[in-house]
C-alpha cells in the first residue's frame, strides 16, 4: 500500500477518468493534490475532503506545477486538450516531475498506439508522447496504461443519434465487434496501481479492453436497456464524417481518424481484472448505470 510520504499528485483529475481515480485514492484515505483550472470544479466534485489539496493552474503556465510538485512520489498523468501539442505537453511535465523527485508516472495514454506505424494520427500522437517519456534520461518507473474506446463515447457522439432518431450510425458492417472500456475502470486502475509498490509495475504497459461488441449486439442492448427498438443504420464515410464535424464539433484530423478500421484485438484484455481486483465493467452494465441520459 502507499505510504504516508508517497503523496500522489493529479492532473487531469477533473474528467471521468481522473474522477473515478481521485475519488477511489480518497475513500483509502491518500494524500492527493490535484492541478486544475477550475478549483470550484474540483470542490464541487470532491468536496472538502481533508486528504486533498487543489492547486489552480494550467498547461500553459506550469509554475504553480512546479511550486507544489516537490514532495509528491508518484503522478498521475492525464491530457487530452491541444491535441497538437499532446507530446509536448506530456513530455515537459514528466521532465519536471522526475527532476523534482517524482518516482512514478502513471500516463493515461491510448490502444492507438498499437496501430502500425502513422497510420493513425491519433495513435501517433499518443506513440510521441509515450516515446518522449520513456526516453527521459535517469526518470523513474513509467507506467503506460492504453485504454480502448471509452464508453462514456457514447454521450458525446452517438447521443443525438440514439435519442432522437433510436438508431446508432457507423460505416461498418453490423457484425463488426468493437472495443469498449469504462472510464470507470481505468480510473480504478491507475488508483490500484498508484497505491501499490512502485517495483510491482515498474514499466508496465498494460492494454485496456473492458467488453467487446457487435453493431447488432449493442443495438440489441440498447434496446433492452431503454424499453424502445433501436437499429444500427449504415452509413457512408461521407455522412458519418459531416456529422463528426457539424455535430460533435471535432476537425477535420480527428474526424477523418475515427472512420479507420484499424485492427485492435478483439477480446478483453486478459490482465485487466487483475489491474482491477474485479471482473471489468461491461457495456451493458454501463448502459444500465447512464440509461437516463440516453431517455
Amino acid at each position: 500500500m502507499v505510504t504516508a510520504a508517497e503523496q500522489i499528485y493529479v492532473i487531469g483529475g477533473t474528467g471521468n477518468v481522473g474522477t473515478a481515480a481521485i475519488k477511489e485514492l480518497l475513500r483509502n484515505k491518500v494524500q492527493v493534490t490535484v492541478y486544475a483550472r477550475s478549483p470550484a470544479k474540483a470542490q464541487n466534485l470532491f468536496g472538502n475532503d481533508p486528504n486533498l489539496t487543489v492547486v489552480e493552474g494550467d498547461l500553459d503556465n506550469l509554475k504553480p506545477f512546479e511550486e507544489t510538485i516537490t514532495g509528491h512520489m508518484r503522478l498521475f498523468l492525464l491530457i487530452n486538450t491541444d491535441f497538437q501539442n499532446l507530446a509536448k505537453y506530456k513530455t515537459n511535465i514528466a521532465q519536471k516531475a522526475y527532476a523534482s523527485g517524482v518516482k512514478q508516472i502513471v500516463h493515461i495514454s491510448s490502444i492507438s498506439t498499437t496501430f502500425p506505424w502513422r497510420s493513425s494520427y491519433i495513435g501517433e500522437v499518443h506513440r510521441q508522447s509515450e516515446e518522449g517519456i520513456v526516453s527521459i534520461p535517469n526518470r523513474g518507473a513509467y507506467v503506460t496504461l492504453r485504454p480502448a474506446r471509452f464508453m462514456s463515447n457514447l454521450l458525446w457522439l452517438e447521443i443525438n443519434s440514439i435519442k432522437f432518431a433510436n438508431a446508432i450510425i457507423d460505416t461498418v458492417d453490423p457484425g463488426t465487434e468493437q472495443h469498449w472500456i469504462s472510464t470507470n475502470d481505468i480510473g480504478l486502475a491507475a488508483a490500484n496501481i498508484l497505491q501499490e509498490p512502485i517495483e510491482k509495475h515498474s514499466d508496465g504497459v498494460y492494454e485496456m479492453i473492458g467488453d467487446v461488441v457487435s453493431l447488432t449486439d449493442r443495438a440489441e442492448l440498447l434496446t433492452r436497456v431503454l424499453g424502445r427498438k433501436i437499429t444500427y443504420v449504415r452509413s457512408t464515410p461521407e455522412d458519418s464524417y459531416k456529422n463528426m464535424i457539424e455535430k460533435a464539433g471535432l476537425p477535420h484530423i480527428m474526424a477523418t481518424d475515427l472512420l479507420l478500421d484499424l485492427p485492435i484485438p478483439a477480446k478483453v484484455s486478459p490482465v485487466l481484472s487483475i489491474l482491477l481486483k474485479r471482473q471489468p465493467e461491461t457495456l451493458s452494465q454501463w448502459l444500465e448505470a447512464n440509461k437516463s441520459a440516453l431517455l
